[in-house]
């Protein structure tokens, strides 16, 4: 019979047995010294994996979610969360005409979108938002992404891409 569980030895300096003392307070479980150097190197393995998640922000055109929503369905996406924003870029807003009259509105109606996905979705997720929304026009929208460390579904605890 193998055995699983084998002890490592460390010899640390006494500012890096600080520091992880300051990340283990910051717990809400306040694990011991083993297991949080455990979960800190856990995390380090994973930032550098592909089972990273990320988090694609994208502003848009509201005519345009339609598309966009539908063809993130269309590529498996199982969801995301849309708000009705108003804000403006290097356009400072815009001007229209109302009634004859021309008024200059300084914050123009945009949709944010937001979509976890693993980080190996990523590339094709950001195409489909860039192709689906672009008009080819100043105001087009942006669209950004940001790492995600943890992901866990309230209702069944499952956590990372099975809580997607």
């Amino acid at each position: 019979m193998k055995k699983q569980d084998q002890r490592i030895q460390l010899v640390a300096s006494t500012e890096f047995r600080n520091d992880v003392d300051k990340w283990r307070r910051e717990q809400t479980d306040l694990p011991s010294h083993s297991e949080a150097i455990r979960r800190l190197v856990k995390i380090a393995l994973r930032s550098g994996d592909s089972e990273t998640m990320k988090m694609i922000t994208a502003i848009i055109r509201p005519h345009k979610y339609e598309d966009v929503r539908n063809a993130l369905i269309d590529i498996g996406i199982e969801g995301l969360s849309a708000t009705e924003i108003r804000g403006f870029g290097r356009q400072r807003g815009q001007t229209e005409i109302y009634r004859g009259a021309e008024y200059k509105t300084t914050e123009v109606p945009k949709i944010k979108i937001e979509i976890v996905v693993p980080a190996t979705k990523l590339d094709q997720v950001v195409n489909i938002i860039s192709k689906s929304s672009e008009t080819g026009k100043v105001g087009d929208g942006k669209i950004f992404v940001s790492n995600i460390d943890q992901a866990i579904r309230i209702r069944t605890g499952e956590t990372q891409d099975d809580a997607l």
